[in-house]
């Protein structure tokens, strides 16, 4: 058996309709996980669980099942928790996708309203999943939750104070998450994406300028693909990362760790706002 083999084993991903998300999903169907599919457009999920069931399902299976919930919506958390876990009977892997970002500009003209609402969604209500989830991964002898960062989170970004404050307590409270559910089987673990390929990046690949500033920033000299990213989560969540529990896996082209300059000029900054006015689908 393959180390990163999932077969049956139960994956809840948020915010899975599209982008990165949506790769996590597809992969994790792959390596033989079901999943549940979910993001505040139930129209939209429905369609998503409907494609990975007629292009990766298993004969006679149904794969993956559509749950729509809005990470804003802190009374829906429970609820969600208990009709996911219902969908195919336990839940072994939840990846905390979904995201708020609805600001960018100086941190003086923050608004205090949209300052707190990113806080509220990216930190409280990621938190409080894991605690919705945490009884029905434990119920199965442990499991593993995998939170996704962002490569805001741990650089300087100007013009995104909140969203990079609240990316950046997603990967420090991973690892207080990790310490408390260790007891229960349960690893938790923070991937944080750079610049990544998908449909809200979209703007920025219309523009061969802003794009090319872009990439010259980043060590290895190409945007990253939703497949890179679901790459580190399918090894997190299989038993190939068994032995991680509290880590963070920066998947971003080496733009951090290796201290490449930060793009430049109008037009990279442009395209930067353009994604960033954006939530996650």
């Amino acid at each position: 058996m393959s180390l990163f083999d999932l077969s049956g084993k139960t994956a809840v991903v948020t915010g899975s309709t599209q982008g990165i998300g949506r790769g996590i999903a597809e992969q994790l169907v792959r390596q033989g996980a079901n999943v549940v599919v979910s993001s505040r457009n139930a129209d939209r999920c429905d369609a998503a669980a409907e494609a990975i069931n007629r292009t990766l399902g298993r004969p006679g299976e149904t794969v993956a099942k559509a749950v729509p919930f809005d990470l804003d919506d802190r009374d829906g958390i429970d609820p969600f928790a208990e009709t996911a876990t219902a969908c195919f009977g336990r839940v072994d892997i939840l990846v905390c996708n979904a995201a708020a970002l609805s600001f960018i500009g100086p941190s003086v003209s923050t608004p205090p309203e949209r300052f707190d609402r990113l806080l509220q969604t990216n930190i409280h209500n990621n938190f409080r999943l894991c605690q919705a989830f945490r009884p029905a991964i434990a119920e199965q002898g442990g499991g593993s939750m995998i939170l996704i960062g962002s490569l805001a989170g741990h650089s300087v970004n100007p013009g995104l104070l909140a969203y990079s404050v609240s990316k950046a307590g997603v990967a420090h409270m991973s690892r207080i998450l990790a310490d408390e559910f260790a007891a229960d089987g349960i690893r938790v673990n923070c991937v944080s994406p750079g610049f990544i390929r998908s449909e809200s990046s979209g703007p920025v690949f219309a523009r061969p300028d802003a794009l090319a500033q872009i990439v010259s920033g980043i060590p290895l000299q190409r945007p990253g693909e939703p497949e890179d990213v679901a790459g580190a989560v399918v090894f997190l969540a299989s038993r190939a990362g068994s032995y991680v529990t509290g880590e963070t896996i920066l998947v971003d082209g080496g733009r951090v760790n290796l201290n490449p300059p930060r793009p430049k000029g109008e037009d990279a900054n442009a395209a930067l706002r353009s994604v960033a006015e954006k939530d996650k689908g």
